[in-house]
């Protein structure tokens, strides 16, 4: 496998993992504040005596942006500790991050339970660009995390065998 040298090209891959975690905090936040808006508007529209069934989908809709969050807290510990059980911790929950939002985006959308798709047909394309990004950046994402771990495991590699000499 060809790992990477920099971040971006331009960032050193511990720099990266930062800006890295930084960036999908940020994305996160944004994302729920959006899903949490879009649910005060269909609430109020919702019949007062019933559950409504969107309050579930909300929250499994959520799952995602939550899972994002505590991997990028866990990435910036693991390069803030060099522990690398938490690289692989945070490689595991972006995989099922991934995994978890296609699965989701999937059943939601033909069951036709999903908040942001069920607006317009504009979201509808606007909400699988999304999901198409989301999965793009969390690929990058995973590659500079990884190549990060490798880079970090060689040079702890190289100061063992220079105090074994």
């Amino acid at each position: 496998m060809i790992l990477a040298k920099k971040c971006c090209f331009c960032l050193s891959l511990q720099m990266g993992c930062i800006m890295i975690a930084i960036f999908e905090i940020f994305l996160s936040g944004m994302n729920i504040d959006y899903i949490f808006f879009l649910f005060n508007n269909t609430y109020k529209r919702e019949v007062q005596y019933k559950f409504p069934e969107a309050v579930l989908f909300t929250s499994l809709q959520l799952v995602t942006d939550l899972l994002t969050i505590v991997a990028s807290v866990l990435l910036l510990f693991a390069i803030i500790t060099q522990y690398f059980w938490l690289f692989w911790a945070t490689l595991s929950l972006q995989v099922v991050q991934g995994v978890y939002l296609i699965l989701f985006s999937i059943i939601s959308a033909s069951i036709g339970s999903n908040l942001i798709v069920n607006i317009s047909f504009w979201h509808n394309i606007t909400y699988w660009i999304y999901v198409l990004i989301w999965l793009a950046l969390t690929a990058y994402f995973l590659y500079i995390i990884f190549s990060c771990y490798r880079q970090l495991k060689e040079r702890e590699r190289e100061t063992e065998n220079v105090n074994n000499l």
